[in-house]
């Protein structure tokens, strides 16, 4: 831990202090049912928006909430975790994938979006007997999420858990890790070109919205997504992924927002994007819900 002296030493204990004074209660997981699969949103709720000052210094006011918040963001621990801020407070985020950090660093700098699960960082933690084997008591409290790093007093009080990050574009330069996006490329070169793209749209379930001819499904597990591009099928994957399964029957889903990472697939004049990736993100400001008709 880097050195901190005299009276910045005072300053940097106390204004710690009261957050780690509230230090994370003891929680008893839930599994899931027989037979069944716990989600995040079932664990932890759908994802709020959320003022980042207040998730950083209210401690356990959003202990273990599915927030969403944005600010700058920077690197804090080399290869393990990034820092988002917004004025003096900050939050550490910590990929809910380790392979995830390299993809992320390429929006150092730039304003972005965050969702996740916010924890505080535990003081000291033992190890324990959970889930089959030995691990820290964080892994053993939420057994979905990656366990927690012990609470340094240079490092911000409290975590996010990052299950979506995007760049919110107000940037001075637009960036976005990962293919490039289909409203960037279009759906034709898109298909033409054969590469990898990333599609934003609404879900809108097994054509629960009537928003392509029924006969043009390829496959009984073909859903449609509403891109910038208009209704797509989507084919390959289920829309479901990390820590969410959405319902193709449910017309409830349909207000649900999700990005599709793909190829496009050209079939007479119908396009398909066959899937390699589905995520849960939230639903771009610049964009309005399309109406389900009944």
């Amino acid at each position: 831990m880097p050195a901190l002296s005299g009276a910045r030493s005072a300053v940097a204990v106390l204004a710690f202090a009261p957050v780690l004074a509230q230090a994370p209660p003891p929680v008893r997981f839930t599994p899931a049912p027989r037979g069944g699969t716990l989600t995040l949103d079932a664990a932890y709720g759908p994802a709020e928006p959320a003022d980042l000052e207040m998730v950083a210094t209210s401690g356990l006011s959003y202990q273990r909430h599915h927030v969403i918040v944005h600010g700058k963001l920077g690197l804090l621990e080399a290869g393990r975790s990034l820092v988002l801020s917004e004025g003096t407070a900050r939050l550490m985020l910590i990929p809910f994938n380790t392979g995830d950090y390299v993809d992320y660093t390429r929006l150092v700098g730039l304003d972005v979006e965050v969702g996740g699960i916010a924890r505080l960082l535990p003081e000291r933690q033992a190890t324990q007997r959970c889930l089959g084997g030995s691990y820290p008591e964080s892994k053993c409290a939420d057994p979905l999420l990656p366990e927690l790093p012990n609470a340094r007093l240079d490092w911000p009080a409290v975590s996010l858990t990052v299950i979506t990050l995007s760049d919110r574009g107000t940037g001075p330069s637009r960036r976005r890790a990962g293919p490039a996006s289909l409203s960037d490329t279009g759906i034709e070169a898109a298909a033409a070109a054969g590469k990898t793209v990333r599609a934003i749209g609404q879900f809108r379930g097994a054509n629960l919205c009537r928003d392509l001819p029924d006969a043009s499904r390829r496959d009984a597990a073909d859903w449609v997504l509403m891109t910038s591009e208009g209704p797509v099928w989507v084919t390959g994957r289920r829309p479901e992924g990390k820590g969410f399964r959405l319902d193709p029957a449910d017309r409830a889903d349909t207000s649900r927002w999700l990005e599709v990472s793909g190829r496009v697939e050209a079939v007479g004049d119908k396009r398909y994007v066959r899937a390699a990736r589905v995520a849960l993100v939230p639903k771009p400001a610049e964009n309005e819900p399309a109406p389900c008709p009944p």
